[in-house]
């Protein structure tokens, strides 16, 4: 499917809902509208993310298969762990171009970028040394599987604007999805008809580095009915050489309600993305020609290009007395196109059915919510590998077929003991198959099996209205992906085990008028850690097992409303609000034969953020922003290379010049700090040149408008 085509067809889609009648919910003002929000008893009352010192934004009550954002924020107080939910007023103002941008104050989720969309990401060491795409944390879009059979995931595929919000359950807070890894589990919730905030939207921005984007959405209800769409069109020319991406992306939704009890909705998701990939540079280049592009890249024309398309279904069904009953499927397909050290020609089918069953309810006389579920996966990928000839395929090298099959069982109890201490125990198990067929040479075709059951044990416990404490103990379970059974050049199984660990974290969040907090720390012992590290020669990383490896550390966020904790006059209806986000990540190696008690490569041991945000009550906003590292942390696993720290600095804002028209600007790295972003890992810097950093970007500005109507 080419770009054209893509474009051609979602934009056919939208302009029909244009140009129909633009009518949403009954009852509410798209731009002005105030939603009227019931709030059930249990969990963390209203929305403690008023406090954000983003602009008012339309909060509607979602339906059952989708739920509005104060309904989820209240949901997800309920569970005893290291939880968010991100509202897209957070960085709906701002040049959201991938996760970094859209997580930069969520604590304990570390996204940080190497090009364009493409950023490392881990939540809690999760996949921490993946220099490639992404592992260690299972992806969904409304509650339905993102990532690939394998557990393999793309997220460039991911547009932040077509979200309503992001919820993230770090760790094991993550199985009510299923999710059985170290990391936990990510959900874009994009919006319905319900939910979306206007009939019309349509934002138009640019800035540095040629980029360009434009982004549409519809929104309409026809009585029990609703549709939503939306596309965005993306181009960059990138802050360094050999760094053009460009993209678009169409999302639509179509809802049914069948009556109060019953609905269901039909998801559909393409993208068309072509990236190239700079590569990585040494130090020095990184500090002195930021700018530059890895000549190898350059000379190969290495591109990540993906062309994907999904649909879905998800069912839901209120049973009564608190029981609700969600179900469905999808299924779609990806082509990946990416010359690197070799060209990578991958493209198959992935489908899946999942369910889930809630019940809330009493148990001998006590609050008792109870969640089992279930979902089977199934994937095949057509492999091949050629010769790369400046980016076009040469000779055929390999060729294999990957199929995967996981299979998922998971149950969670909430049993109140008051009516603010409850008990939680859950487990989850896991079946998954991974067979490899070569073509070229049968022989070393083959085949592997993985299952395990794994516990959890949590409490929580309202001790104040709107705060909370908790603390759970949970077991992670993840099988080798693909990338690491069949590595790089070597076109057969590599024997792995299970990466296997025990977290026990322990915390406490809530809000007052003056002040908003979330405080977490964690403990992970982790046995067979899947390590990557790069062996050079622009091939990609090598995998191996790790021995025992300890991952620990603090997330925390506190936000102040300034004038109401210091008595500072302000003008009427103005808000001056701080908000900070502080990650500490202590992840080492226990008695390892080789690398002893060494600090694991790839984490920064502090990472820290601020903004200072003015809201005047009288339509613009402005906020001073503060990134700051003060240790990159160590590039090799021999520890003898650390990354040098960084503090850059911003400035965002924005102003309502008419009803639904938002001018809005972003500005990054004001004193052109020259920085390493991030970094690939490696065994020891003292046996080849570290070619391993990927530069930040210097100073750069954003500016758009947005127009609801």
């Amino acid at each position: 499917m080419s770009s054209l085509s893509a474009f051609v067809r979602g934009a056919a889609a939208l302009a029909f809902l244009f140009a129909v009648s633009p009518s949403l919910a009954d009852g509410f003002d798209p731009v002005t509208g105030v939603p009227v929000i019931t709030v059930h008893p249990g969990g963390i009352e209203g929305d403690v993310s008023a406090l954000s010192g983003m602009p008012a934004a339309p909060q509607r009550p979602g339906t059952l298969t989708v739920p509005g954002v104060t309904e989820a924020q209240h949901e997800i107080s309920r569970i005893p762990g290291s939880v968010a939910v991100v509202p897209t007023a957070r960085y709906e103002d701002t040049y959201a171009h991938n996760l970094e941008d859209v997580m930069d104050f969520t604590p304990g989720v570390y996204a940080r970028k190497r090009f364009g969309a493409e950023v490392r990401l881990s939540v809690r060491g999760s996949g921490l040394s993946r220099n490639f795409h992404m592992r260690g944390l299972e992806i969904l879009q409304d509650s339905v599987p993102f990532n690939l059979a394998d557990g393999a995931a793309d997220f460039q595929e991911i547009d932040p604007l077509i979200a309503q919000h992001i919820e993230v359950y770090k760790g094991g807070n993550g199985l009510r999805f299923g999710s059985s890894t170290l990391g936990g589990a990510i959900n874009i919730v994009t919006p319905t008809a319900w939910t979306a905030p206007a009939a019309n939207l349509v934002r138009i921005e640019g800035g540095s580095y040629g980029s360009a984007r434009i982004h549409a959405q519809a929104a309409r209800v026809y009585g029990t009915t609703d549709i939503y769409a939306a596309m965005t069109g993306n181009h960059v020319d990138g802050f360094r050489a050999q760094e053009k991406e460009e993209s678009i992306r169409f999302s639509a939704n179509l809802g049914h309600r069948f009556n109060d009890r019953a609905e269901t909705r039909f998801y559909v998701i393409s993208n068309t993305v072509d990236q190239e990939l700079p590569g990585t540079l040494t130090l020095q280049q990184a500090r002195q020609t930021p700018e530059m592009a890895n000549p190898a890249n350059v000379a190969g024309n290495q591109q990540r290009n993906v062309r994907s398309i999904r649909v879905a279904n998800k069912t839901a069904l209120d049973l009564g007395d608190g029981a609700k009953l969600e179900f469905g499927g999808y299924g779609g397909y990806k082509r990946l196109y990416h010359p690197i050290f070799r060209v990578l020609d991958q493209r198959g089918p992935v489908a899946g059915l999942f369910a889930r069953y809630r019940d809330e309810g009493t148990l001998a006389g006590h609050r008792n919510v109870l969640t089992v579920g279930s979902d089977v996966s199934w994937g095949e990928v057509d492999a091949k590998q050629y010769a790369n000839l400046a980016g076009s395929r040469g000779a055929l090298l390999a060729s294999g077929k990957q199929e995967s099959i996981n299979l998922r069982l998971y149950a969670e109890n909430q049993f109140y003991v008051t009516r603010t201490v409850a008990l939680v125990g859950g487990a989850h198990g896991i079946y998954s198959e991974r067979k490899f067929t070569n073509h070229l040479v049968p022989a070393q075709s083959d085949a592997a099996y993985f299952s395990t059951v794994s516990p959890k044990a949590g409490l929580l416990w309202d001790f104040a209205a709107n705060a909370q404490a908790f603390a759970n103990v949970s077991r992670s379970y993840e099988p080798p992906t693909f990338s690491e059974l069949v590595q790089g050049g070597v076109f057969r199984f590599v024997p792995l085990d299970p990466q296997r660990g025990v977290t026990a974290e322990i915390g406490t969040r809530g809000a007052t008028k003056t002040v908003a907090w979330d405080l977490t720390l964690y403990r992970a012992w982790v046995e067979d850690e899947l390590i990557g590290y790069t062996p050079g020669g622009g091939i990609p990383a090598a995998t191996f097992n790790a021995g025992d490896t300890i991952h620990q550390g603090v997330e925390a966020s506190l936000t102040f409303d300034v004038a109401s904790a210091t008595g500072l006059t302000l003008a009427d209806g103005a808000r001056l609000l701080l908000e900070q986000a502080y990650t500490y990540s202590d992840f080492a190696f226990d008695g390892d034969p080789v690398y002893g008690s060494n600090k694991l490569a790839g984490m920064p041991p502090h990472v820290y953020a601020a903004a200072l945000r003015y809201r005047s009550g009288s339509g613009w906003d402005v906020a001073p922003k503060l990134e700051w590292v003060p240790d990159g942390g160590y590039v090799d696993y021999a520890n003898r290379m650390e990354a040098p720290g960084y503090a850059t600095v911003g400035l965002d804002g924005g102003i309502d010049i008419m009803p639904g028209t938002r001018l809005f600007f972003d500005a990054r790295n004001l004193t052109g700090k020259r920085y390493v972003s991030t970094y690939n890992t490696i065994t020891d810097a003292a046996l080849a040149p570290a070619n391993v950093f990927y530069p930040g970007e210097g100073r750069s500005f954003f500016a758009g408008v947005k127009v609801a109507f």
